[in-house]
């Protein structure tokens, strides 16, 4: 081997920690970010999901109750539909109780049925409309769904919003200011 190459490993950090469980940790120099991880109880760890919920629970009134109807995504449309109500909602996502369990990475279409959607939408436009609409849709990306009660036919999902229109999102923001 030419000594001008270097290898990563040779300068390579290992850190092992021992609480309940023993993590083996390598991070190689050169690789940006890398961080290769070995639990040696042979579990693999949590990979995180890129989605801190604490951006639905911690925002301010985020327990709000909303009606939602909400469907899965796509070119095809399916009768799964379902009517479900929020605990949480905030602009960054939404957790509801519903029935219907969905995928991680689901894609949502999702009607958000806010009291007096209307009139609190005319204050942030300038154009009149003959109707009067009561939702706006909102598009989300599925990030956990776990069951809950004795027989687990109620889900828990956690959304996070992919794609809201500016105004819709101004109108939630001042629907969770209300109380």
């Amino acid at each position: 081997m030419p000594s001008d190459i270097l290898n990563p490993l040779d300068s390579a950090e290992v850190v092992i920690s021992v609480n309940e469980s023993i993590d083996l940790s390598l991070a190689v120099p050169g690789l940006s970010d890398a961080l290769i991880t070995a639990n040696l109880d042979g579990e693999a760890p949590p990979l995180p999901t890129g989605f801190d919920e604490d951006l639905i629970k911690k925002y301010p009134r985020s327990n709000r109750k909303v009606a939602v109807d909400v469907a899965t995504y796509g070119l095809v449309e399916r009768a799964g539909e379902q009517r479900a109500q929020t605990l949480h909602i905030s602009p960054h996502g939404l957790e509801f109780q519903g029935t219907q369990a969905y995928a991680e990475g689901t894609l949502l279409k999702i009607h958000i049925s806010l009291p007096d959607y209307w009139n609190r939408k005319q204050r942030f436009v300038e154009y009149r409309r003959v109707d009067t609409p009561g939702t706006f849709k909102v598009l989300a990306k599925v990030v956990r769904t776990e069951d809950v009660g004795k027989r687990g036919k109620k889900k828990i999902v956690v959304a996070q919003v992919v794609n809201m229109d500016e105004v819709d999102e101004q109108v939630l923001k001042s629907f969770l200011q209300d109380g």
